[in-house]
């Protein structure tokens, strides 16, 4: 997660365990739009193998439904069935995992998860069916990282699962765009590659207030001094100026900041600190 950084400098924020992994968020944003309810990534979803769980320590299975993203939906007042666009910043497992799922047994004897009337059990990947686990919804992603993710290499194909967009494709309900482009009124799309060719931000404003759900070009607050970049990135330097330009803009017109890989600070703004940046949090003066 940390690329170059040495590992004692990292490990004062975020500290390991015995397997050497941190504790990450899977922070999805849910944006109350006059059209209905807008979502920007969806997790990790229901549908990875136990080993995939285990590796990873995956801790999402929800008590209203397959997902912890379900069980928050229901703490906001909605259902998946409700939701009208998703938008992917990308199309890696963990942000577009639960842009499908596969239906469980609740109750049946499995190797992870609880359910409400037992342990779920998590098949093999991939799984057939899939289908859309929101039914109602647009699905908008950039049209060259639908196009990056369906032609993978050795570097990128762990990464790209297909059973995660291909039935979002079948379906024919993506609304691909290109560049920087105003979805709905208030939510734009901005381009941040580096992390991936086409990896997107978004922005949200409304009411003379602006926040950027940043997804893999900051993941965490930790991430927030330029050179800390994830060694996932396939193009480093790429990221460094995106996060030069964004971050620039976002210390400039006050943004909030919404962090999806953070456990503990989901929002916050940058500040500057020296030729970086720093964290903040919202109550700062």
């Amino acid at each position: 997660m940390f690329g170059v950084v040495p590992k004692p400098l990292w490990e004062r924020r975020m500290a390991p365990d015995e397997r050497n992994r941190i504790v990450l968020a899977l922070r999805c944003l849910l944006i109350e739009h006059d059209v209905g309810p807008v979502l920007v990534d969806t997790g990790v979803g229901n549908k990875e193998s136990s080993k995939f769980v285990d590796i990873y320590g995956v801790e999402n299975a929800g008590s209203r439904g397959p997902t912890q993203l379900d069980d928050a939906l229901a703490e906001a007042g909605y259902t998946a069935a409700d939701i009208r666009y998703v938008i992917n910043t990308h199309l890696h497992f963990d942000h577009c995992g639960g842009n499908t799922l596969v239906e469980m047994e609740w109750g049946e004897q499995g190797e992870k998860g609880q359910g409400r009337r037992g342990v779920i059990s998590y098949p093999s990947f991939p799984l057939s069916p899939t289908k859309l686990a929101f039914p109602n919804a647009t699905y908008v992603v950039q049209r060259g990282e639908l196009e990056f993710a369906s032609n993978t290499n050795e570097r990128t194909a762990a990464s790209y699962l297909a059973p995660n967009f291909v039935p979002v494709s079948e379906a024919n309900r993506w609304q691909l765009v290109s560049g920087e482009v105003e979805v709905l009124p208030g939510i734009h799309v901005l381009p941040t590659p580096g992390h991936v060719p086409y990896h997107q931000s978004v922005l949200v404003t409304s009411g003379g207030e602006a926040a950027c759900f940043l997804a893999d070009l900051v993941p965490t607050a930790a991430h927030l001094p330029l050179p800390w970049i994830m060694g996932y990135d396939l193009e480093p330097l790429v990221t460094l100026e995106s996060k030069r330009e964004l971050l620039a803009r976002a210390e400039g017109e006050g943004w909030v900041l919404v962090f999806e890989h953070d456990p503990d600070r989901g929002l916050g703004r940058a500040v500057r600190a020296g030729k970086s940046y720093a964290f903040a949090p919202l109550d700062t003066p």
